[in-house]
């Protein structure tokens, strides 16, 4: 080895170390540059929205509820299908090969209800439930009108006529020793009040709403048809003939000369006159007596003194002219012709009230959910219903009020002043879950069908004319604020409602169950599936017609005008879009103006739920089960379509047109399309069916 060699390998080892750091660290940057060359970087502009990645989901939620739900997301989309293109086929479009519902999943679910009503119906059990017992009461009575003949349920109807008629008081045509003792007018009234509706005799009162008002109108004078021989002779012959035929003939003169009194009286006039003023005119009526028939006897006082205000009189010449009216007619007119005139009225009244076309389509099942439908919730929730679902959708009824508070104050066009109006109805709007509260009290539903009387009732048509008239006493509870709620059949239905003249939205019991809800579904699920609900009834408040309401329900338009001229152009938006929508089963031949209080309702509403959806941890909730990878933005859309998973349309164009909702495919993909975050979801092309460049946003 040369002396050179050995000098070389006795460098100081404090260089040898320095070498090698620099090596590393000229090695370590090489590569850096390489990966940098290679890797493009990412603009460094924030984005518009956090993208949803996959998300490691809390496992996966196995109940059966979750199943199904699974089960639906799955078997009802078509994969083939490009959603940037179609999302409604993409999401919906093997619908009908999984279901035979002939509607959407909501009016599957309620025939679900009613079936299960029908089993109770059927049910040959004792009960000390009253309104049970109602139930099964007038179903009974139903099914037994069902299976007779017409002519024999013309002559029940005849029969128990002729039971109302003696139970009012004595007709002179069926009386042979008839006296005016025997005849107290208002009394009379007050009688034929208790079956025949809001027409007694000659006078009918009219229900205005918000603010809530009673019209008290001239009843209809009684037409000569009715007095012909062919009508009325044949009803006094199965009634029982008392007086003699002359003086038949003779009586029927008289009130022909009554009716035609009545009928000189014409009204043009829009002014109002107080109870007080038609009291002074018309002292022989006592309007207290005939409203007082209407009233839950166990509050008749409390009711009056609310009523009473509500009261208005139309300046009728037949109520307050100066030298013939009402008052003169009466008191000119024998007791006789009075009382014969008040009868006939009466059975003309109550022998053309057979059912309706539209409730002679309904099976007695469906009389029952119809007539009775607090009753047939309590039995829904009772044997059929997870109560914490309630606390589930009240917790979100709320999460989606703040969302859309939200969503007023970040708007980018509303004024200020506009703003604090919208964001004080919001506040104010009453809400109601399932059903009042005050009925969660044990026998609580039973004491308010207290005065309601079937078990005497020995047909359909006496049963019925019994719930006409607790259907009476109830609107006039619920509107001297006894009773919380009007018992109507859309609270059975699975559905949900705003009520503009109350401010109120309710969510009713069978959407606040599975396949929309359940207490064991992933947050953000119960979210994506009824929220879009939720919101949208809150949207009516909003929408072209509610927004000119105020938080009392009254109709007050509290925006400025130039918010309200941007509100109109963006609507009509929305209108043109719906008018030109090529849709599958009536191409673009749809008309917006009709539909369009849906269509912003449905725009908010899935706004609003987009919103709490993405304030969801759903790392800290389970996944369902196959889309444990699925973006959690992609899954939003799904699971929001399939409300309005449908077949297709039975309907004829005419009857679409003036249909109020717009079509189940527009309610997707004509939402949707609007909305940035759903192509960002997708990575829609711009320019694509479910990307298009020019969108419409309300707020």
């Amino acid at each position: 080895m040369s002396e050179k060699d050995t000098t070389t390998k006795s460098h100081h080892p404090m260089k040898t170390i320095t070498i090698v750091l620099i090596w590393i660290f000229a090695l370590y940057a090489a590569l850096l540059i390489v990966k940098n060359h290679e890797t493009p970087q990412k603009p460094l502009a924030t984005p518009s929205r956090p993208v949803l990645e996959p998300v490691k989901h809390k496992g996966v939620c196995k109940s059966p509820e979750c199943i199904t739900l699974a089960q639906n997301l799955h078997n009802w989309r078509d994969v083939s299908v490009d959603p940037c293109q179609d999302f409604y086929k993409a999401a919906c479009g093997k619908y009908t090969e999984q279901t035979l519902s002939p509607g959407s999943r909501m009016v599957k679910k309620t025939y679900i209800l009613k079936q299960l009503i029908h089993e109770f119906l059927l049910k040959d059990e004792q009960s000390t439930s009253k309104s049970e017992n109602a139930m099964k009461i007038y179903y009974k009575r139903c099914a037994e009108d069902e299976a007779m003949n017409e002519t024999r349920k013309n002559e029940i109807k005849k029969d128990y006529l002729l039971q109302m008629v003696k139970e009012v008081g004595s007709f002179p045509m069926l009386t042979k020793n008839w006296t005016e003792a025997d005849f107290d007018l208002n009394d009379i009234l007050v009688r034929m009040g208790k079956f025949s509706g809001f027409k007694p005799g000659i006078l009918k009162l009219g229900v205005l709403v918000k603010p809530f008002r009673f019209s008290v109108l001239p009843e209809d004078p009684i037409s000569t048809e009715i007095l012909s021989e062919d009508f009325l002779f044949p009803w006094i012959n199965k009634l029982g003939i008392g007086s003699t035929k002359k003086q038949q003939v003779e009586d029927v003169k008289a009130v022909l000369e009554m009716s035609r009194q009545l009928q000189e009286f014409n009204n043009n006039s829009t002014e109002i006159r107080s109870l007080s003023d038609f009291e002074a005119h018309m002292p022989s009526l006592s309007l207290e007596k005939i409203f007082n028939t209407y009233f839950d006897p166990r509050n008749t006082e409390k009711i009056w003194e609310k009523i009473k205000p509500m009261i208005q009189i139309p300046n009728h010449p037949l109520f307050f002219n100066g030298t013939k009216n009402l008052e003169t007619i009466i008191q000119s007119t024998p007791k006789r012709t009075l009382a014969n005139y008040l009868f006939i009225s009466f059975i003309d009244n109550l022998s053309n009230h057979w059912e309706g076309e539209e409730s002679k389509k309904r099976d007695c099942t469906m009389k029952v959910m119809n007539d009775l439908p607090l009753a047939s919730i309590r039995v829904f929730t009772r044997n059929h219903f997870d109560k914490e679902n309630l606390a589930v959708a009240s917790e979100m009824v709320e999460e989606i009020q703040e969302s859309f508070a939200e969503t007023i104050r970040g708007s980018t066009w509303l004024s200020e002043h506009t703003k604090m109006a919208a964001l004080r109805k919001l506040d104010m709007m009453k809400k109601i879950v399932g059903y009042p509260k005050e009925f969660e009290v044990p026998g609580a539903l039973d004491s308010y069908l207290d005065t309601l009387s079937l078990a005497d009732k020995s047909s359909f048509y006496a049963a019925k004319i019994e719930i006409e008239r607790f259907h009476g006493e109830l609107l006039m509870s619920y509107i001297a604020s006894v009773l919380t709620v009007l018992p109507l059949f859309q609270y059975v239905a699975s559905n949900a409602m705003y009520i503009q003249h109350d401010n109120s939205i309710t969510l009713n019991v069978a959407i606040l169950s599975d396949p929309f809800l359940d207490s064991t579904y992933p947050k953000y699920a119960k979210i994506a599936s009824i929220g879009a609900v939720v919101g949208h009834e809150m949207g009516h408040g909003y929408d072209p017609e509610g927004r000119r309401f105020d938080e009392n329900g009254d109709q007050n338009d509290r925006w400025t005008s130039e918010d309200a001229v941007e509100y109109d152009r963006r609507t009509q938006c929305l209108i043109d879009q719906y008018n030109n929508y090529d849709d599958p089963d009536f191409g673009r031949n749809l008309n917006g103006s009709v539909t369009i209080k849906e269509i912003a309702s449905d725009i908010i509403g899935t706004d609003v739920s987009w919103k709490s959806y993405n304030k969801v941890d759903f790392a800290n909730e389970p996944s369902i089960f196959g889309f444990e990878d699925e973006k959690p933005d992609k899954l939003f859309f799904h699971l929001t379509a399939l409300n309005w998973c449908s077949p297709r349309s039975t309907v004829t164009l005419a009857e679409q047109l003036e249909q109020v909702h717009p079509t189940e495919s527009f309610r997707v993909n004509g939402v949707f399309r609007n909305m940035k975050t759903f192509a960002d979801a997708f990575n829609c092309p711009v320019g694509s069916p479910m990307n298009p460049k020019n969108k419409c946003e309300l707020f």
